[in-house]
């Protein structure tokens, strides 16, 4: 019998990759898109499974939709990867961010409940969540103090799965992501601005970068980790929450120093402190222990961090 697995959220960055990794083990693959003829699929194509991927209309935060859509395609497993993805344009965005992510949840596992569908759910939980912690080690059972909208909507999400794991039964995972890139990404985050910025320099049409805050750590990824990590989660026995990822913070001028080495442009580039970069509140430094996913799955990242920069500057995807 041919498994279906639903992607709310496939023509992002993650969506994309996890589709290509599902694809290739063989399920049958569906995304989801509130404009199917509009449907932004260049990541796809990018990763060459456009064809292999079928497009269905729901709109996440109208229950309606989302229930005819459950009750239509009965999929085994559902994949929650959308809403919106910046943390910086949530303070902009605010409701419709909380919408977007923490109704769009409340919808699916509602939906799922009524039909009583044998579904696996994955919500994509973030570590922006915990807020901050003054650089300590954060686990799953780290208090959860958020700094910005979209911590909020993604704490409200992960609140969702767990009541309803925990009241009616339902196989409901949280998957905590650290921060995880690639030449996928969106235009607005800020592995492509750094990117751009750099190629800019090396053409010679600007003298420095324009960047935010230099000292921020984070647990930076490969994209097509992050997405292996949460197909291992199919085949868990047991329900739970789970950080995916590396066990290893980095600075941004880390980031911006392995970019443009990889670039032939040295580690010391001139950045200037751009301040509307600067966000209201944000979290000086994320550290992430992984311990319990590892030891259940048996995960590791492929990509190291050095690897990493190296594709993001060549446009390796």
């Amino acid at each position: 019998m041919e498994r279906s697995v639903l992607i709310v959220g496939v023509s992002g960055q993650t969506g994309s990759y996890l589709a290509r990794m599902l694809v290739r083990c063989g399920y049958s693959v569906v995304g989801t898109s509130r404009d199917v003829s509009a449907a932004n699929s260049w990541r796809l194509a990018r990763l060459g499974v456009q064809d292999s991927v079928a497009i269905e209309f729901m709109a996440p935060s109208d229950f309606r939709s989302v229930f005819s859509t459950l009750q239509r395609l009965s999929p085994a497993a559902i994949f929650f990867l959308g809403g919106q993805s910046s943390v910086g344009s949530s303070f902009h965005q605010p409701y419709e961010t909380l919408e977007s992510i923490a109704v769009a949840v409340q919808n699916i596992l509602e939906a799922i409940r009524l039909l009583e569908l044998q579904t696996t759910f994955v919500n994509s939980a973030s570590s922006d969540m915990f807020g901050n912690h003054q650089g300590i080690w954060l686990d799953e059972a780290s208090s959860m103090r958020p700094v910005s909208p979209y911590g909020v909507a993604k704490m409200a999400s992960y609140w969702i799965t767990v009541q309803y794991r925990e009241a009616f039964g339902l196989r409901a995972f949280n998957a905590i992501l650290s921060n995880h890139e690639s030449p996928l990404r969106g235009e607005n985050f800020v592995s492509k601005k750094i990117i751009r910025q750099l190629k800019e320099l090396n053409l010679g049409t600007r003298s420095t970068l324009e960047l935010g805050n230099l000292a921020i750590e984070r647990d930076w990824m490969w994209a097509g980790d992050v997405a292996k990590g949460l197909m291992q989660l199919l085949d868990l026995p047991d329900p739970s929450d789970f950080i995916i990822a590396s066990g290893d913070s980095h600075t941004l001028n880390e980031l911006v120093s392995g970019c443009a080495n990889a670039l032939g442009l040295g580690s010391e580039v001139a950045i200037e402190e751009d301040v509307s970069a600067m966000r209201p509140s944000d979290i000086a430094c994320v550290r992430l222990n992984p311990h319990k996913f590892m030891t259940a799955t048996g995960w590791r990242p492929d990509v190291t961090f050095e690897e990493m920069t190296k594709r993001l500057a060549l446009d390796l995807a």
